[in-house]
């Protein structure tokens, strides 16, 4: 999949892997433990870029439904630009995998 924020830099366009939930699960701990944790993670376990990383990495939202960027909380979409400012976030939730 293709992700391009409006609100980054050189406005680029950036190939995520297709996570599957279990991907994302791992993901999300590796964050909460530490950002850099998560990009070593994606480097390591995924193959992605330094660079593409680090952007995926800046653009997880922090809380689900929360914009990484502005105040708006009711974001509902996995790749989702928030309404309220333009921002894509990663708005992943952590699902039991029983």
């Amino acid at each position: 999949m293709r992700v391009q924020c409006k609100n980054c830099l050189k406005n680029e366009v950036v190939e995520i892997p297709d996570f599957t939930q279990s991907d994302k699960n791992g993901l999300l701990e590796l964050y909460r433990k530490s950002p850099l944790h998560m990009v070593k993670g994606l480097m390591v376990n995924y193959k992605v870029s330094h660079r593409d990383a680090k952007y995926i990495v800046t653009h997880i939202s922090s809380e689900y439904g929360h914009c990484k960027r502005c105040s708006f909380d009711s974001l509902d979409g996995e790749y989702i630009k928030c309404p309220k400012c333009g921002a894509l976030n990663f708005n992943w939730k952590i699902e039991d995998q029983t």
